[in-house]
């Protein structure tokens, strides 16, 4: 009796499973597996956040490839031209969503969250239903789980405020000064930011794009030269141009009124940070109310909208990892890996239109056996900025590398502990301190504006080789701190020389990049990468500390793209080498050491 039962159990399971498949059609491949899973633990009524990919972008794709006017502006067009071809400004990943698409979509009574020309997809909140009604549309390849994250109440940083600080309108550089620094002194002077702007670098000229969670106090007079020279906004979780709380809506932040202080603030006597004469545009991404999630679109809708504007640099302070330890919904530290988050891909792709992304390593700590990084800090492109205190030493709270594929993370620091920043909370005019990576990062990408400001020609990677060289753990660089503690005027001097030298100007560099080798130092391989941008002779030879040639790594022709190849140091004593790469007419060197 009980067989009989429990076979009419299962023909009923199996008539059900028919009916299913009947009902939303045999197009159940398109969906990813952790969507699946997830479908398996929601109520018909619930909805989930989906990414829906298309197979295409229409029927005009060549016409907008040869009319970038149409979707860029000027001023982003003429930055791409510092990495890309002359004849190749844009690609395939800029051309904007399909419109006729979304329409249909929407005409389906499904309401659009974001959309990403770079990914060629669309963030929607789905029933079950909805989704496999999309899933047999012909022109949806895909749908996908976005992933999100829930911050920690516990954070370093969304702890409760600190009191009030008194300004010292008397503490001044023991040196003589253009500028009185007040109480952030000794977070400019930690980086050696001072003698830049002696010397009159303050990040003149260049864009900044700063995403965090809520402004809530733009009025406060440390953002008085920022608001002098104008900036954009725009809300990204509410959909509206006013980046400040407002009754009623999510993200009521203030995390982004203290890292704006730190990247672009000024007020003399009070807080002074490295980039106070750059431009900015602000996009409210992230809600860090703890009981709310944040979701990953948020991040990939401002960095395009960012690169459109023709922003230089994106300061990043939130980082995306577990929301609920082993959940399918959420990453983790082994995703880590650089190719595998879709918020690092879209990172990477920033990058490769020419935008500096500055993320913080996270606030995870440190593990002895893995990685804590938070995404997009993992990306190969992505500079990754962890925290020191003012003793130099890394902070307690900052997150530690390596990458799950063997890269150095974070890849230079600069402090966060105690940092001076604006009082949030509209109205106050005060000063108080704040501790975390989200505080090392803004001064970062401050510093890299500084130096932008002295070499405008620069491509982002050459930023960030010049961060990591002059700072003050280049010869030994390491999971904790990575590069080590950055040096502005050291940077800035080199970024000066690059212009003057004649032999590494970034026109002539528009041929070839050259990556610095990792790991190094390293014992007994190592790995240099470089990217050729057209066919050509390449030469690659490495010598030792006296000019005497080691050996010839390459010697040939070879095609455009990445290329990387493998040094074996046997035989080889510890020591200096450098590597030499020549392409055509142009010649670039790097340091590198053999610690046995």
């Amino acid at each position: 009796m009980k067989n009989k039962k429990y076979i009419l159990i299962l023909s009923l399971i199996t008539i059900f499973l028919s009916v299913q498949g009947f009902e939303y059609g045999s197009n159940q491949n398109k969906l990813s597996k952790i969507l699946k899973e997830e479908i398996g633990i929601k109520t018909e009524s619930e909805k989930i956040l989906t990414w829906v990919s298309f197979i295409d972008k229409g029927n005009n794709v060549s016409f907008l490839l040869n009319h970038p006017e149409i979707y860029l502006t000027g001023r982003s067009i003429e930055r791409r031209k510092k990495v890309k071809p002359q004849n190749v400004i844009t690609d395939y990943s800029d051309l904007p969503v399909y419109y006729e698409y979304i329409s249909d979509i929407r005409n389906s009574g499904i309401e659009l969250k974001q959309k990403s020309k770079w990914f060629n997809r669309i963030s929607c909140y789905l029933t079950k239903e909805q989704i496999f009604l999309l899933a047999n549309k012909n022109y949806v390849s895909s749908l996908d789980l976005v992933k999100r994250l829930r911050k920690n109440e516990d954070d370093i940083e969304f702890s409760k405020s600190a009191p009030e600080i008194v300004t010292d309108n008397n503490l001044i550089n023991n040196e003589i000064s253009s500028y009185n620094y007040g109480n952030s002194l000794t977070q400019m002077q930690l980086i050696n930011c001072v003698t830049a702007h002696d010397s009159g670098y303050a990040g003149q000229g260049v864009l900044i794009a700063s995403f965090d969670a809520g402004f809530d106090n733009l009025s406060h007079p440390v953002f008085d030269s920022i608001e002098s020279r104008g900036f954009r906004t725009y809300d990204f979780v509410n959909h509206d141009t006013n980046v400040a709380n407002q009754n009623g809506q999510m993200g009521q932040g203030s995390h982004g009124t203290q890292t704006l202080s730190l990247v672009g603030g000024f007020k003399s006597g009070s807080l002074i940070s490295p980039a106070f004469k750059s431009r900015y545009i602000l996009a409210k991404t992230e809600n860090t109310d703890s009981e709310t999630t944040i979701e990953e679109d948020n991040w990939i809708a401002a960095a395009e909208w960012a690169d459109s504007l023709g922003a230089d640099i994106i300061t990043s302070s939130l980082g995306y990892i577990d929301m609920d330890p082993g959940s399918i919904r959420t990453y983790d530290w082994t995703w880590m890996n650089g190719d595998s988050c879709v918020i690092t891909i879209g990172a990477d792709l920033a990058v490769n239109k020419g935008i500096i992304v500055c993320n913080s390593a996270g606030n995870e700590g440190y593990h002895s056996t893995h990685n804590t990084l938070g995404a997009p800090s993992d990306g190969d492109s992505v500079f990754c900025i962890g925290s020191v205190n003012t003793n130099k030493n890394r902070s307690s709270f900052s997150s530690v590398g390596l990458s799950v594929d063997g890269r150095i993370k974070p890849d230079v620091c600069a402090m966060g502990n105690g940092n001076t920043v604006a009082m949030p909370g509209s109205g106050n005019t005060g000063y108080t301190t704040g501790s975390g990576t989200s505080f090392s990062c803004p001064m970062t990408a401050g510093v890299c504006a500084v130096i932008l400001s002295a070499n405008y020609n620069l491509t982002p990677m050459q930023v960030m080789n010049l961060l990591r060289q002059t700072a003050d753990s280049s010869f030994a660089p390491n999971r904790r701190r990575g590069w080590g503690l950055i040096n502005c005027w050291e940077a800035l001097k080199q970024a000066l020389l690059i212009t003057s030298a004649g032999n590494n100007v970034a026109g002539q560099m528009e041929s070839f990049s050259l990556s610095q080798n990792y790991p190094n130092p390293f014992n007994p391989t190592t790995v240099i990468s470089y990217t050729l941008k057209e066919k050509g002779l390449v030469n690659l030879i490495v010598y030792d500390a006296l000019g005497k040639e080691v050996e010839i790594i390459i010697n040939d022709n070879l095609e455009a793209g990445r290329h990387e190849a493998v040094f074996n140091s046997k035989g080889l004593s510890s020591g200096i080498y450098f590597y030499k790469l020549t392409f055509g007419n142009v010649s670039v060197t790097k340091k590198m050491m053999i610690v046995r």
